[in-house]
C-alpha cells in the first residue's frame, strides 16, 4: 500500500471508529500544510491540480460508499486491541 493508505487506515480502524471520510481528511492535513508553506516561500504551486483537490474532498467518501455497496464483505487487515498491563 502507498504510505498514505496506510495512514489512513490507521488514522480509520485505530482512532476515528472507522469513519474513513474523517480519516482522509486528517491524513491530508500535513501535504496541505506543507504545500501551504512552499507556496509562501516561492510564490508559486506546482503539484496541485483537480484531481488532487478531488482526492481531498471525496476520497474518503468514496472509500466509505465501496465498502458499504460494492463490497460489504470486505474483511479490512486493521483489528483493534485492548492492551492492558499487567
Amino acid at each position: 500500500m502507498h504510505p498514505n493508505d496506510d495512514t489512513t487506515n490507521i488514522l480509520r480502524f485505530f482512532y476515528l471508529k472507522g469513519n474513513s471520510t474523517a480519516a482522509q481528511v486528517i491524513d491530508f492535513v500535513p501535504p496541505t500544510i506543507v504545500v501551504i508553506i512552499a507556496f509562501f516561500m516561492t510564490g508559486n504551486i506546482f503539484s496541485v491540480n483537480i484531481a488532487t483537490l478531488f482526492s481531498i474532498l471525496f476520497n474518503g467518501v468514496l472509500i466509505a460508499t465501496a465498502d458499504k455497496l460494492i463490497w460489504p464483505s470486505l474483511k479490512h487487515n486493521f483489528k483493534v486491541k485492548n492492551i492492558v498491563e499487567k
